[in-house]
């Protein structure tokens, strides 16, 4: 059966401000994102773009930004041969000392997006944002 809904969930020991900003700016990406953010607005409807190289490899709308609660975007793949969008929520919310980060990626309509990212794609990012803001070292990324 294809996956519908690519997820990942933990608790980050890090304050709110630092752990809602590595999502909601272009420059928190950077220590833990599979591409670099290049553009990442400020209010709903503004255009996401993440690319590495002068390529763009993935873009997005903001679709809800929520301080306190939670972050929601599209998701597009670029320059990979199919068209699909698919729609990330991250919910970002204080839990006394530590921030709970769950992530919840719709592909039921995006199989080949489902396909790239894979099962632990998600697991993968989260753990090398978690690593970043407790230790302030990045994370290699894991072997396949």
């Amino acid at each position: 059966m294809p996956v519908s809904v690519l997820a990942a969930s933990t608790y980050v020991a890090a304050e709110y401000a630092t752990v809602w900003d590595a999502w909601t700016t272009a420059e928190g990406y950077a220590p833990w994102a599979s591409s670099a953010c290049i553009q990442f607005g400020s209010q709903v409807g503004d255009r996401l773009v993440w690319g590495r190289d002068d390529t763009i490899v993935y873009v997005g709308e903001i679709l809800a930004l929520e301080p306190g609660s939670r972050l929601s975007h599209t998701f597009s793949f670029q320059g990979f041969g199919f068209d699909e969008t698919s729609t990330v929520d991250v919910t970002i919310e204080p839990h006394g000392e530590v921030v709970f980060v769950d992530i919840r990626h719709d592909v039921a309509r995006a199989p080949r997006t489902a396909e790239i990212i894979g099962e632990v794609g998600w697991i993968k990012a989260l753990a090398r944002l978690k690593t970043w803001l407790e230790t302030g070292r990045e994370m290699p990324w894991p072997d396949a």
